[in-house]
């Protein structure tokens, strides 16, 4: 009895972390569906992943446009 009740709590949230693992994901331009995947995989930390991921690129975003602009090419 214990065993099916793990596997339900799992499934449960499977598909409660999937989908919301896949928003986070696609809002940031991220595919959706791979991301889905992931949270059906690792349904307690996919959503902290994919929040790492979207936080990573959006820091590196920034910092790109912080950079000063080159010069143009002398004629």
């Amino acid at each position: 009895m214990l065993l099916v009740d793990t596997l339900l709590i799992l499934l449960v949230a499977a598909l409660v972390f999937a989908p919301i693992t896949g928003y986070i994901a696609y809002s940031h331009g991220r595919s959706f569906w791979r991301w889905f995947g992931l949270g059906m995989v690792l349904p307690f930390f996919s959503v902290f992943i994919a929040l790492f991921v979207a936080m990573r690129e959006q820091l590196a975003e920034e910092r790109a446009n912080r950079l000063p602009k080159p010069p143009p090419p002398a004629a």
